[in-house]
């Protein structure tokens, strides 16, 4: 989140990807960096243990709201 906000305010555009455990800490930073609606895509927790067809799913499952995101910009 911190990133990808500090690329927007660089002029680019940019896409957040998280788990929804993280979505209190995306919230948090979002508020704290001036851009409380900061927007992001939410996949299901955890992505670290799981096998590559299982992450490439959720990352397609993703993807029309990171698409939804940049063309928004």
């Amino acid at each position: 989140m911190h990133d990808a906000i500090t690329v927007e305010k660089a002029g680019k555009p940019a896409a957040v990807v998280l788990t929804d455990a993280f979505i209190p800490t995306a919230r948090a930073i979002a508020k704290i960096r001036g851009i409380a609606e900061y927007p992001y895509a939410v996949v299901t927790h955890p992505v670290g243990s799981l096998e590559d067809d299982v992450v490439m799913a959720r990352a397609r499952q993703a993807l029309p709201r990171v698409l939804e995101i940049l063309l928004a910009k």
